[in-house]
């Protein structure tokens, strides 16, 4: 396993809705919902038609969210992450800005700042305040009505930000799968998602949105199965999208894939910590998309911290945020909510005006719902261990393995009384440590002692 934390996987299909819940084995962790987490709210505008959107998500506290953000992709479109660095002034996040357009879907972040200017939300200068303002884009262009009329017109900008923002503090309900930024996401050929999950353990509360527009699969992180890709329509099977990079040198197609998401917690962080926390979570990419962080995605992830939670640790005598429980959890939401994208989104289809060519994302939730979900390929789910197993013939002798064993001549010390203690004889020693004449040694000459 990945992992060692142990994961129960119940599918419950309602309409053409599937999603995931997950038992989770650490006493005291609770699965909440994305929207208990204090401090934050979120929202969303849908551009159902266009297969595109935006997703907000906005800090509530005055002083807002202590910021953090690691970059992996080869292919980012950002906003606002040099100002994230440790050693820069500002260490507050106002609102991170998700959103669909490519780098046209930045502008969303500028309606955002409107919004959150409006609530008197952001870095007080005098005259008003500044709301900062992150983002991340992924690229959804040339989808629905607008890339069936061979146009790239529709994109998330200002209005789009501003409403995302209004629709999270009037607590507009927002689904995972096909919505926001998810709407016009892609999954290794498959549709992708806007997804969320969240935990709760004590008073810390930690959780995960993301986009997953990756141009890896989308696998569960425990059994390695296919849940979002590619797959041959003659056998309906999932095609293994590593394998067939490797067999096929075939990269994935340039600058038109990406993963995008956001950690929340209530914790108490540095600007330090945050950073570290946003680096950690990417784990949960590497556990649900083969390949992940590859030079066409623009892999990134916030970390927006509210601060009212204080946990303590230790770490070589000194004294912080408990970054090891904080960083489990955010790397199980992350994982967790990379799932919950993808077995939610529901298959968008049509036709090219242009061109009269059909385009086709297949979700998982409508393929679930028909019966029609692809098989696996053979032997993906093998496991690891196979691979590894070393014949007993190759392994070291460990009982027989001869160390070797120093001592430091003391006060009274004589080979003969060295010996006896070894369970050895003086002739020996003096033999392995060309010692001449075995009633002379020194106070503080450092021996070998031979071994039988």
């Amino acid at each position: 396993m990945k992992k060692a934390l142990v994961t129960l996987l119940v599918l419950a299909m309602v309409l053409s809705s599937v999603s995931f819940a997950f038992a989770f084995a650490p006493k005291g962790v609770e699965i909440v919902d994305i929207t208990e987490v204090p401090g934050f709210v979120i929202g969303t505008w849908t551009d159902y038609a266009n297969v595109t959107g935006t997703t907000a998500i906005c800090c509530t506290e005055t002083g807002g969210a202590t910021g953090g953000v690691s970059v992996l992709g080869g292919s980012p479109g950002t906003r606002e992450t040099d100002l994230l660095e440790p050693e820069k002034t500002v260490q507050i996040i106002s609102c991170c800005i998700l959103s669909g357009g490519s780098a046209f879907g930045l502008d969303a972040c500028s309606g955002a700042m409107k919004y959150m200017e409006e609530q008197g939300l952001g870095v007080p200068v005098g005259v008003t305040v500044v709301p900062i303002v992150t983002g991340a884009v992924i690229f959804d262009l040339g989808r629905g009505d607008d890339g069936r009329d061979g146009k790239n017109e529709n994109r998330p900008g200002f209005d789009a930000g501003y409403q995302a923002c209004a629709n999270a503090f009037a607590g507009v309900p927002f689904k995972n799968g096909n919505c926001g930024a998810g709407m016009g996401a892609s999954a290794g050929g498959g549709k992708g998602g806007m997804g969320t999950f969240a935990y709760k353990y004590g008073e810390l509360y930690v959780g995960a949105i993301v986009i997953v527009n990756a141009a890896g699969q989308v696998v569960d992180p425990e059994t390695g199965e296919i849940l979002s890709g590619r797959f041959n329509a003659e056998t309906n099977t999932f095609i293994d999208r590593e394998e067939s990079v490797v067999e096929n040198a075939e990269p994935p197609v340039s600058g038109q894939n990406t993963t995008i998401g956001c950690v929340i917690t209530n914790a108490q962080l540095t600007q330090a910590n945050a950073n570290k926390l946003a680096e950690m979570a990417h784990d949960g990419f590497s556990r649900a998309i083969e390949p992940t962080h590859q030079p066409s995605d623009g892999d990134c992830i916030y970390a927006m911290a509210s601060g009212k939670a204080v946990t303590a640790s230790t770490t070589w005598g000194q004294a912080s945020a408990n970054m090891a429980l904080i960083g489990v959890l955010a790397v199980n939401a992350m994982e967790r909510a990379i799932v919950s994208a993808v077995v939610n989104a529901e298959t968008v289809e049509g036709t090219y005006t242009a061109t009269g060519a059909a385009y086709k994302m297949n979700g998982y939730a409508t393929m679930a719902a028909n019966g029609t979900l692809p098989k696996q390929p053979e032997g993906k789910s093998k496991p690891a261990l196979d691979d590894v197993k070393i014949d007993p013939a190759t392994k070291a002798d460990v009982a027989n393995v001869v160390t070797e064993v120093y001592y430091e001549v003391q006060k009274g010390d004589w080979l003969s009384t060295i010996a006896k203690k070894y369970n050895t004889t003086y002739q020996k020693i003096a033999a392995a440590n060309n010692i001449a004449n075995p009633d002379v040694i020194t106070v503080g000459q450092i021996l070998l002692i031979p071994q039988e």
